[in-house]
């Protein structure tokens, strides 16, 4: 029977590598860090999709006003346009509803109409954006 020896090296400081402490400690600190930063981003995320949304609001509202003003220089066509605003989808899916106060037509010719349109979350009925306007009419 022929006994072999085997001798096992002996670890010197230079190939030590990583011991499963090490790793523990550096998953823990990297686990603090994410934790630290999953608040800033949750932050973020709901000051983006606010801005979507007010984004959507101003355009709509800028839209409207392009909108009344190319309805010609008469009373009617303005209060008719005004009364008739459907409902609008931003890209988050929220529906935001375009509104005018009511258009007073005045009682003599040439004059002035001031007109306000401002746009409402339907589900909050929060008034996001709004623009006030004077529109010249002849009759």
């Amino acid at each position: 029977m022929v006994k072999t020896h085997v001798s096992i090296p002996s670890r010197t400081s230079g190939d030590a590598g990583f011991g499963i402490i090490e790793i523990v400690v550096s998953m823990l600190l990297l686990s603090l860090l994410a934790i630290a930063f999953l608040p800033m981003l949750v932050t973020s995320l709901r000051v983006s999709v606010s801005n979507s949304t007010l984004t959507s609001a101003t355009q709509l509202v800028a839209t409207q006003m392009e909108s009344i003003r190319s309805r010609g220089t008469t009373c009617e066509p303005l209060r008719a346009y005004a009364a008739t605003l459907p409902a609008v989808f931003d890209p988050d899916g929220r529906a935001l509803q375009p509104r005018f106060d009511p258009i007073a037509c005045p009682t003599t010719y040439p004059a002035t109409v001031k007109v306000r349109v401002f746009v409402t979350e339907v589900a909050t009925s929060e008034i996001l954006a709004d623009a006030t306007t004077s529109i010249f009419v002849k009759g």
